[in-house]
């Protein structure tokens, strides 16, 4: 309490001093005395901004001499001073507690001081809290009424209406079971988050209680603990909260927030000369409560602690860090994820900040409100931001134009403030992150890590490192990411962007390395032939934001060489560019095409590993992939008018293939042993006439261990495990070599030759 006090003996001595100068000025400088009034306001207000007067009946020795004690001590570790002297009245506050007892009105003193500090509460923004001790709101009127014709003057008997309104007001009634310290801890909690709404909704409702409970569950010794989470949810206000609600029970205290940035330039000689000067000149282990805001190396963290004396039992030291792993690898005790707003707290944060209103003042679903309030999706800063951004604009359109630009264009506040993770990252995790922004937000994350890698990234690593910076999270097996952070990264990784195109880039390299285009509004002087001169694209995904609207007819196109992954949803063309050289294709994604045939003739198809071509209705055929040896799938369901497929014997990397619903494949080519057939819906769905099918992976499995039973099922529906052909080719040939006499066929050479012939047999007569 000795800081509030010279705080306050500090804004006195300013205010003395500014006084004297408006005196003197007022008649030599009129417009200079001016704005030192200004400033006398502002520095009253500074003054009031932390102070509570507590009203009480100083008879009460129970009340004197352990109620008010104790809710003095709540308010101090929320750094809020409370005003109890009789010298006090007059000093300038925020806030004021009414304590109610049985005596309260029958004390002269009590109700001079009653009438006085009701006053105050017609003041702009000046909070009044009442509480009911050992008395209730009936007694009371009844009290009050009974005083007025005792000892009330004739004043304070015209201001009975303001002081009926106050005992009406709702208060804290004290429950027979709680105890003082929980009572006015309630009261100071209510109290601080009506004098500061905005700070800290959610962490006295929620938070808190799991923090205590946390350090509760920690054996006795020096204790620790972590909170994480994402940029601007909360983390250091939730420390200081905690810090404020802690301080008072340990003998020193240290608050230090943006350590990270205060020890790269302040250095760690610095940092202990001005924080820690008293407690390393300390024999004695002193019970210590140390918070570090914002570490990002756990090193710096360490070396720190390394050069302080041993903290005695019962110290307990807090970080907080956007990197989980920071936290385990300064191996904290236990960590706590702080989580977003839930959508009543988004909701009163978002009124408070837009419209300086309580949430049940506001009709939020009248504009766009609930819209912003979705897209900052419980994050606090966002909700702040947003909420003071959309409260200069009245008009409706006024305010869906400005929510437009705030996606498009984040405020400056939170760019700096995901801009700072950005740049913590090294090169691999900065173009995964941008990328994800991009393309692959609520994609599976296997599916992504495998373009990532094929694209040249290391996925393994960099998502993992996104997730423990709480740039990405993963739910249900899908990477999401913040709107908040998505588009900040979008911003970071966008090169110039034509609004006729909307071609947006990752930033790699100079030039461009990925597009991700709409079509549907593809302005008709936009020459898609621009994409050959972009020798670093290596990601095209085109798509149509408005299904029933393709844009411009599209006659022709080029791909660069190095493209390694290429979508295109509803491709309108016959082929692709004879002149694209897919040398470089790692994928290749365009269902629901017009494609006929892919490209003529043999193509360089060396770094292939997938072909989607679902639903092209008007493809006829597949073209030569007797090149593409790292294969993988190939997805051709629904290609209904697909008359043959291409020899993939050789691709031995090949594991899936789709054909189900292609009703007019007339030749069926040899499989590897290892492909997974799909055919549902295709006319090798059932085998006539019915045939035995052995349902092993080889026959050659039998005939190499005779011991091993053969499962043979007459009339198998379907051929996903069909013996394959090409299980049997090697077997089935024997090395043939001048030099050497040829051996006459073994049993097994002859079941292999034979086992060849019944399954083809069955597949000409499936296509028959």
């Amino acid at each position: 309490m000795d800081a509030f006090r010279t705080a306050d003996s500090i804004l006195h001595l300013i205010d003395s001093v500014i006084r004297k100068r408006i005196a003197s000025y007022r008649l030599e400088n009129p417009a200079l005395s001016s704005s030192l009034l200004q400033l006398l306001v502002y520095f009253q207000v500074m003054a009031a901004c932390n102070k509570v007067k507590v009203s009480f009946d100083r008879s009460d020795e129970t009340i004197r001499c352990s109620l008010v004690p104790h809710l003095s001590a709540a308010f101090g570790r929320k750094g809020i001073s409370v005003l109890t002297d009789k010298h006090d009245e007059f000093c300038k506050c925020i806030a004021s507690v009414f304590i109610l007892s049985k005596n309260y009105v029958s004390i002269k003193e009590s109700v001079d001081d009653f009438f006085k500090t009701s006053q105050r509460r017609h003041d702009k923004g000046h909070v009044v809290a009442t509480v009911f001790y050992g008395v209730n709101r009936s007694e009371l009127k009844e009290n009050f009424a009974k005083a007025l014709f005792e000892h009330i003057t004739s004043y304070q008997a015209s201001q009975w209406c303001s002081a009926e309104e106050i005992i009406t007001l709702p208060g804290h009634e004290k429950i027979n079971k709680q105890s003082d310290c929980e009572f006015v801890e309630k009261i100071a909690t209510d109290v601080y988050e009506k004098i500061f709404p905005k700070e800290r909704i959610g962490i006295y409702s929620r938070m808190l209680q799991d923090i205590s409970n946390l350090l509760c569950s920690q054996q006795w010794g020096v204790k620790s603990i972590g909170f994480w989470g994402m940029p601007g949810i909360g983390k250091t206000e939730l420390a200081k909260a905690v810090f404020d609600q802690m301080a008072s029970d340990y003998e020193v205290t240290c608050f230090l927030q943006n350590f990270h940035e205060t020890f790269e330039t302040k250095g760690l000689y610095s940092l202990l000369q001005e924080y820690f000067k008293n407690l390393t000149n300390q024999n004695i282990p002193k019970k210590v409560l140390l918070v570090l805001d914002d570490v990002r190396s756990h090193l710096y963290a360490e070396s720190l602690l390394a050069e302080l004396p041993s903290f005695s039992l019962g110290s307990l030291i807090i970080i907080t860090s956007r990197d989980d792993q920071v936290l385990s690898q300064y191996q904290v005790n236990q960590t706590y994820k702080v989580e977003g707003l839930n959508k009543l707290e988004a909701m009163q944060l978002f009124s408070l900040c837009a419209f300086e209103k309580d949430v049940k003042e506001t009709n939020l679903l009248k504009d766009n409100s609930m819209k912003v309030i979705e897209y900052a999706n419980g994050n606090p800063l966002a909700l702040r931001v947003y909420g003071k951004e959309m409260s200069s604009h009245e008009q409706t359109s006024q305010k869906e134009t400005l929510f437009l630009k705030l996606k498009q264009d984040p405020p400056h506040q939170i760019m700096e403030v995901v801009k700072s993770s950005y740049y913590a990252l090294n090169d691999n995790e900065k173009n995964i992150l941008v990328y994800i922004a991009f393309c692959f937000t609520g994609k599976h994350v296997e599916d992504v890590s495998k373009l990532l890698q094929d694209l040249g990234f290391f996925p393994e690593i960099g998502i993992d490192r996104l997730v423990a910076n709480s740039l990405v999270t993963i739910s249900e097996n899908k990477l999401e990411m913040h709107n908040m952070i998505q588009g900040v990264v979008k911003k970071i990784g966008r090169c110039s962007e034509d609004s006729n195109t909307s071609f947006k880039c990752v930033l790699g390299t100079t030039d461009i390395e990925a597009i991700s285009l709409d079509a549907s509004n593809l302005n008709p002087d936009v020459e898609l032939s621009l994409f050959r001169s972009m020798y670093n694209l290596r990601y095209l995904s085109i798509y149509y934001s408005n299904p029933g609207k393709h844009g411009k007819a599209l006659e022709s196109f080029s791909l660069p060489y190095g493209l390694r992954f290429f979508h295109w949803e509803t491709y309108p063309l016959k082929s692709l560019p004879q002149d694209f050289d897919p040398s470089n294709l790692v994928e290749l994604n365009m269902p629901y095409s017009q494609l006929q045939t892919l490209w003529g003739g043999t193509k360089n198809l060396k770094m292939l590993k997938r072909i989607n071509l679902r639903h092209s209705q008007k493809l006829l055929e597949v073209n030569e992939l007797s090149e593409a040896r790292n294969l993988e799938q190939i997805d051709l369901c629904g290609c209904k008018n697909l008359q043959s497929i291409p020899s993939i014997r050789n691709l031995h990397k090949l594991r899936v293939v789709d054909l189900p619903s292609c009703t007019k494949i007339k030749s069926f080519p040899e499989f590897p042993s290892n492909v997974e057939l799909k055919l549902e819906g295709s006319p090798i769905k059932t085998m006539y006439p019915p045939v035995p099918l052995i349902r092993v992976k080889s026959l050659c499995e039998f005939l190499d261990n005779p011991t091993k039973p053969l499962n043979f099922e007459r009339h198998g529906p379907y051929i996903l495990d069909i013996l394959r052909p090409g299980s049997f080719l090697n077997s089935q040939k024997r090395i043939k070599n001048p030099d050497m006499v040829e051996t006459p066929p073994t049993f097994k050479d002859i079941m292999c030759e034979k086992a060849i012939l019944m399954s083809q047999w069955a597949l000409d007569k499936a296509f028959e």
